[in-house]
């Protein structure tokens, strides 16, 4: 959340994001939104995150588990096709997108949604 907005801007570019979505959100940016992913990482440390991979199998159903193929952020995709499995989960790969899949090919991963929902 630090440096000017910029920075971030550029810091965010270099991660896949759009210059006027990475703009936005730098321009959003600031000591609150620290504090916020802070406190939501935070919340997350052992044995908390132990817990909920314990507690996949009894994940509601039908569940769909999005993998941006270039996300290298939250794990291998081995890691993450296999809590998938644990939690019965479909697979939608998204080839081509990272972390911020959500705003680099926005399409893709509507497509993706649209098509779980429509099947059930």
């Amino acid at each position: 959340m630090g440096g000017t907005v910029e920075k971030r801007t550029e810091r965010m570019m270099s991660r896949g994001i759009t210059r006027p979505v990475a703009t936005a959100l730098a321009a959003a940016q600031g000591p609150e939104m620290g504090r916020a992913i802070l406190t939501y990482y935070r919340s997350a440390v052992q044995p908390v995150m132990a817990d909920l991979g314990r507690n996949l199998p009894a994940a509601a159903r039908p569940g769909l588990a999005v993998i941006a193929a270039e996300d290298h952020i939250v794990g291998s995709q081995e890691m993450r096709r296999r809590s998938a499995e644990r939690a019965g989960a479909e697979v939608a790969v998204l080839d081509g997108v990272g972390h911020w899949w959500m705003v680099q090919n926005p399409a893709l991963g509507a497509r993706a949604l649209t098509d779980f929902w429509a099947r059930h």
